[in-house]
């Protein structure tokens, strides 16, 4: 498996801090490439935000690099497994930022969405609105937005037009950091053919179109990593001139011969 990956990321037209975080591995295995990639978007109304972003992100960098090697050389990467050690670790860090925000009169939290490829199947974890698409003839969103608007659409209470220019679009109903309880959303499957997986904060969304994305980001337009790099900064740019005020952040990662 071939794989090509960069990203960008950048504080944007109006914030001076740039609260989202990101990290991509990959790394060769006797088991093939694995790609690991992890985005966190501190809560912009929240204090501290990139602090609980890149703590979080630290915390899954070195799961993968202690614990999921582990799993790795015992050949127990069971996906009951993954993800329950997944869960485990999003309850300790929500628990950790929790008591940092108790103890210095503050409350801090982060959007958390991570993608995990091992031997042709990917494995997804998420919580916020933060987002994962993945592209192949085709775009899918891979995950929810865990926001009061993301889940009126979802139950059918308002229609997708309304969601768009809906004020309350922003509001989570759950973050690491600042949730009692969380449920991550789980998301696994086989990859079958060439693909693109986006990973992007809010902010690389709102301003761009689905079919732009699809467009922009089809696996056989990207033929190396600098076309990767390039098609990250472009649109994220394209965004930002069309007046996005938040964060920006995109990890593109584009996996090929998959047949």
């Amino acid at each position: 498996m071939e794989v090509l990956s960069s990203y960008y990321t950048n504080a944007g037209n109006v914030k001076t801090t740039n609260q989202d975080s990101l990290s991509v591995e990959v790394v060769n295995s006797p088991n093939g490439r694995i790609v690991f990639a992890v985005v966190c978007d501190g809560m912009g109304g929240l204090d501290q935000g990139e602090l609980a972003s890149k703590e979080v992100v630290l915390a899954f960098e070195q799961w993968f690099y202690e614990d999921f090697a582990k799993m790795v050389a015992n050949e127990s990467v069971i996906e009951q497994l993954l993800f329950a050690e997944w869960k485990r670790k999003i309850d300790f860090m929500n628990q950790k930022l929790m008591e940092y925000g108790t103890f210095n009169g503050t409350q801090i939290g982060t959007t958390l969405t991570m993608l995990l490829v091992y031997q042709g199947r990917y494995y997804i974890s998420h919580v916020g609105d933060s987002r994962i698409y993945k592209i192949t003839k085709e775009l899918v969103i891979m995950t929810e937005d865990h926001t009061v608007v993301g889940h009126e659409l979802r139950m059918g209470m308002i229609t997708p037009e309304q969601a768009e220019c809906d004020p309350r679009k922003n509001m989570l109903v759950q973050c690491v950091g600042a949730s009692v309880v969380i449920e991550q959303q789980m998301v696994t499957g086989t990859i079958m053919e060439d693909a693109t997986f986006i990973l992007c904060s809010d902010g690389f969304v709102h301003k761009l179109s689905q079919d732009e994305i699809y467009k922009n980001c089809r696996p056989e337009l990207l033929k190396s990593k600098k076309d990767v790099t390039h098609v990250c900064a472009r649109l994220s740019r394209l965004a930002m001139e069309r007046g996005e005020r938040d964060n920006v952040t995109v990890v593109g990662i584009v996996l090929k011969n998959m047949e």
